[in-house]
Formats: structure tokens, sequence, C-alpha cells
């Protein structure tokens, strides 16, 4: 247990140094807008394109994702079930969002608030010992491991990076 900790302590603060390099000092460093606006598209499709991909492995077997949220021992087999059908369909409309422009912001935010919460899901199980596959992507699932929590760490910076760099240009305009 003291290692999984230790594992997930290091893991985090890791993805913590790259989200304070990425939304703290290069907004205001002299980078020049052109790259920090590169960069944002580039967080916003890997984010989106991401979810597309977890979502489309999802819809092929909606009771087989189903399964695999109720083998996290979080929910109730009727909340597992809704999950099953809903959380893809909420997977592609946010990763939409977030590419077209369309409520983009609004997409932001719900697909960092899935990583969390994955995030969350991910070391509870690790922690509890559940030994599954996360079903992050239908059947091309991996099994739940400190990697995949590392790897929604550096999605949930890249989901903020956008917003960040948002709220940086209003507030440039209205100051």
């Amino acid at each position: 247990m003291i290692t999984s900790i230790a594992i997930f302590t290091g893991l985090s603060l890791g993805a913590l140094i790259l989200g304070y390099v990425m939304l703290v000092i290069l907004p205001v460093s002299r980078v020049s807008p052109k790259v920090l606006r590169t960069l944002e598209w580039v967080c916003r499709l890997l984010v989106a394109g991401t979810f597309v991909w977890a979502a489309v492995g999802k819809l092929h077997d909606p009771y087989a994702f189903a399964v695999s949220t109720y083998a996290y021992r979080i929910v109730p087999p009727e909340v597992a079930t809704v999950t099953g059908i809903a959380l893809p369909a909420v997977e592609l409309v946010a990763a939409a969002a977030l590419v077209t422009g369309l409520f983009w912001r609004g997409g932001a935010v719900i697909l960092g608030g899935l990583l969390l919460f994955f995030v969350f899901a991910l070391f509870q199980a690790i922690l509890r010992g559940i030994d599954i596959n996360c079903g992050c992507f239908g059947k091309e699932s991996s099994p739940v491991s400190f990697w995949l929590i590392a790897r929604n760490e550096v999605l949930v910076v890249c989901a903020l990076f956008p917003l960040l760099m948002d709220a940086r240009r209003r507030f440039s305009r209205d100051g």
C-alpha cells in the first residue's frame, strides 16, 4: 500500500510539474502567441481525439462497458448500466464541442472533470486491489495501473490549457 501511494505521488508530482510549466510558466514567458495558440490546438485535438477513440470503443459493446464500470465497485448495477449507454455519448458530444468551438469551454470542463473522476476511480481500484481492465477504450482496454493515472493527469492538464489561454486572452483585452 505504501508503495502504491509513493508511485501515485511520484507520478502526480510529475503531472503537477508538467501542469505548472504549461499552465503557469508558458503563458507568461516570452513564447510567441502563435506557438501558444498552436499548443492550445494540439491540446484540444489530443484530448478530443482520445475521447472520440474511447467513445467509439465503448459504443461497440455498451454492455461490456457497463460491466467494466460496475467492476470498479463504485456504483450500483443500475448506474453502471446507464453509464454504459450515456457516457460514450457525453464523451462524443464534449469532444465535438472542444474541436468545433461550439461550446468548447463546456466541452473542456466536462472532459477535464471526467478525467479527474477517472483518476479517482483508477486509484481507488489499485488501493483496494481490484484487478480489472480500465474499460477506457472498450475491448482494447489495459489493466488498471499507475501509468493510466499519469496519462489521465496529463490529459487533465491538456484540457485545462485552452481554458487558461482563453482566460488570459480575455483578461488582457478587458484589463
